[in-house]
């Protein structure tokens, strides 16, 4: 584990390397193919939160993971269970199977938070070979996406209709997509979409969707979306790293106030960077990673 890493300022991840936490942040990391900025304050007067972030890159540049997650509760409170989620998190970082992970993730907070508490959490891995982005929705606010050349924002969802399904039999009959910690029996299904050079993809937590005006007027998700494609409109070439902070300071702007709670937005924009060629070393490293036997931890 590395404790060193500076509080602010871009981060090219390492291979087999684990990057990020559940303290305040502003903080952008650069994986094979995509480029990623995070912006995560906890509640004020907490140290730390519920609100969690990791992302990683296998050994090969082939595969890049990405978990954002929402602890019930907020502030130090919570900051122990998201700590020891993200333990968890670390058993299955590089198994390939995201549904695989969340399962193992909803049986392992459900153990660590007594039942008592659960988590909304979203698993996406960046595959780079074909270009494809892979999402798991445990109960999280839905991830929102801008194509290249165009301002608008759209729910990423199971009615967009690019989006590829993957759903077995087990999954369309049973419990589906609950929170973490809910039911220990919960089936996670998967969906794929083609993302190419220039597209943006936002994710965060309830925070900003539950952002008030004093009338009481709530942001919520198509209004969070409608104040993303204001902002694409009137600053089409802001930069990936000045895009969580933007989005914040235009909520404020716009006379709301987020929710007393932990709030964390995290966005990435496809940089056209190819994919790594592999030698005979990368798929020795790659097959170790898809075992998992063996990640560095970078804690920001």
């Amino acid at each position: 584990m590395n404790d060193n890493m500076p509080e602010t300022g871009p981060h090219q991840l390492k291979c087999l390397e684990v990057w990020g936490g559940s303290r305040s942040a502003d903080h952008s990391a650069s994986v094979p193919g995509l480029d990623i900025s995070v912006n995560s304050r906890p509640v004020e007067g907490s140290e730390s939160g519920g609100d969690l972030y990791l992302i990683s890159s296998c050994s090969s540049g082939w595969i890049s993971r990405i978990l954002l997650a929402d602890v019930s509760g907020h502030g130090d409170n919570v900051s122990h269970l998201s700590s020891l989620l993200r333990k968890a998190m670390h058993k299955s970082i590089n198994t390939v199977d995201q549904t695989k992970i969340a399962r193992s993730l909803n049986v392992a907070f459900n153990e660590i938070s007594g039942g008592t508490k659960f988590a909304t959490a979203l698993l996406i891995t960046y595959y780079a070979p074909s270009g494809h982005l892979i999402f798991v929705n445990a109960g999280h606010p839905p991830p929102m996406i801008c194509r290249a050349n165009s301002n608008k924002w759209t729910l990423i969802d199971q009615e967009m209709p690019e989006i590829i399904k993957h759903t077995s039999k087990e999954v369309r009959v049973g419990i589906k997509n609950l929170p973490l910690g809910v039911i220990d029996s919960t089936q996670f299904e998967q969906v794929a979409l083609k993302v190419n050079e220039g597209d943006r993809i936002c994710a965060y937590t309830d925070a900003f969707i539950e952002a008030q005006k004093d009338t009481g007027e709530l942001l919520g998700i198509n209004g969070l979306a409608d104040l993303l494609s204001s902002i694409s409109t009137s600053s089409p070439s802001l930069a990936e790293s000045e895009f969580p902070l933007e989005v914040k300071q235009r909520i404020l702007a716009d006379g709301y106030e987020l929710a007393e709670d932990d709030h964390t937005l995290l966005s990435f924009t496809h940089n056209g960077q190819a994919t790594p060629k592999a030698g005979m070393s990368t798929v020795s490293n790659y097959i170790k990673n898809g075992l998992g036997l063996g990640h560095s931890d970078t804690v920001l």
